[in-house]
Formats: C-alpha cells, structure tokens, sequence
C-alpha cells in the first residue's frame, strides 16, 4: 500500500470524527448553574491533576489525547493531507541538489551536518532528561514541569515514530534500510519544539521551531527520508508535543475548519 493510499482512509477518519468531538468539546465546557462558586480549593485542580500519578499513567493520557482533541485531529488531517500532495514529489526532491550525499554539495553538506547529531534520539532524550534533573535539584517547579512535559514527549514520540517506521517499512533514499517513514529526527525536535512553544510561547518557540525544521531539513541533505517522511514526522512531532502539554498555553495556537462560500480549508489562529 502506497503512502497516499494509506492516507486516505485516515484523512476520511480525522474529518469524520472531528465535528463529534467539537460537540463533545462544547457540552464539557458547559458548566451546571448549580456548581459552588468558590474557586479557591478548585482552580489549580487541573494542572494539578496533570502532573500527577505514575510516568506510565501519565503517558496513556498523552496518548489518549493524541486523538481525542479537536485541534489535534485537524492537525493529523492536515499533515496527511501534506503527505498525500508530497507524495508524488518524493523521489524529484531526493534527486535534486538539495541531497548532498547524491550530488557531493559539499557547502550544503556542511550547513547541515550537524542536524543528524542534534536531533538524535540520544540528544533530544538526553536534553529532556538534565532538564528534569536540574529543575529536581534547583527545586525549581516550572523548569521540572517542562521537563516531564520534554521527557514524556520524547518517549511517545520515540515508541510511536518507530512503530510507524515498523509498519509502513518503507526503504530510505540511500537504501540503507527500511526505516524511512517517518522521519525520527523531525518528529523527536519538532515535539520538544512544540513544548517549549507552549510553556513560553514564540519568544522562545519560534527558534526551537526554526531548529527543527533546520534537522528535518538536514535528513533530506543526508539522503535519509522524504519530503514526506519528515512532513509526517514533524506532524507527529507537534500532535505529541500539544498533547502532553494540554493543560499549559492552550490559546497561543488554535487551528480550526474554514467554510467559506469561495473557500474551504482550516484555519490557524494565534492568540497572545
């Protein structure tokens, strides 16, 4: 089965399921007129919640909300959506002179060098780990609050890159192996990205963001994935990111349908 084949099917599962999940959003939302008005005992009681219980329970909630949000089911649809219209781009953008290992660019080859080192797993895991440890030791709550959010993100993102990279087995540009899709290295970055974009929004987002599509950027010079192997990787990337951090920054990024009269599509909005 071909990469966009598999995609339809999802595309039509994401598009079905996201207007009965904006339902099930909007009745939560809804409060009973007769709720105790005292705030003091309850209002942190969410973040609270989120960062209790055991690693391993904490981890099947991420993964529940992977596919349990609206934003985060239209943003699988989009990123499907990006695979299926890369796709058949695959192998002109492998060939072109973007792949440093097929055409020996040596100043493109050293430009990106060292994206195989900064997004590999034992970086991006590693850095997530310190990043506990000191917030741990420096009793510092935010610092150790990102770093659950950095070490739970990294190991959803890792167990499920390489499920995926399992099941589809589908074989690199440089036939190394059957490991390309999707991209390990886009989708490892491009969460940490996600979650630092959440904790302390752009100021320090968009850099993060800037880095991770600098690794993607750099697979493609290596001749180790496809246009739409990394395109699907920062997706996942992204979905896993926002979803271990569903309690922090919920407003900076919202995507939503876009039904016009002229126009259909979806539509990102970002908020202070």
């Amino acid at each position: 089965m071909t990469l966009r084949r598999a995609a339809i099917p999802l595309l039509v599962l994401v598009f079905w399921m996201a207007p009965a999940q904006a339902q099930q959003e909007e009745k939560s939302r809804k409060v009973p007129a007769t709720q105790p008005a005292d705030r003091s005992t309850n209002e942190t009681e969410p973040v609270q919640a989120n960062n209790q219980g055991h690693l391993g329970f904490r981890l099947a909630q991420d993964f529940k909300t992977l596919f349990t949000t609206r934003q985060n089911l239209w943003i699988l649809g989009a990123g499907l959506g990006a695979v299926a219209a890369t796709h058949p781009f695959d192998e002109d953008v492998a060939d072109s002179g973007l792949n440093s290992e097929r055409y020996g660019g040596k100043r493109l080859d050293q430009l990106f060098e060292f994206g195989e080192t900064l997004g590999g797993g034992l970086v991006q895991a590693g850095a997530a780990a310190t990043t506990l440890i000191v917030g741990k030791l420096t009793h510092n709550s935010g610092i150790e609050a990102l770093g659950n959010d950095l070490v739970r993100a990294q190991i959803l993102t890792q167990g499920l890159t390489f499920a995926a990279k399992v099941a589809v087995a589908r074989e690199r540009p440089d036939s190394s192996n059957r490991r390309s899709f999707p991209s390990g290295h886009a989708s490892a970055t491009f969460a940490s990205a996600t979650v630092l974009h959440r904790h302390y929004g752009w100021k320090i987002g968009g850099p993060a963001y800037a880095v991770a599509a600098y690794v993607a950027g750099s697979r493609l010079n290596e001749s180790k994935h496809y246009l739409s192997d990394v395109i699907f990787g920062a997706t996942l990337g992204v979905l896993v990111g926002r979803s271990v951090t569903v309690r922090v920054g919920q407003q900076r990024l919202n995507v939503d349908p876009l039904i016009q009269p002229d126009a259909v599509g979806i539509q990102v909005r970002i908020s202070p």
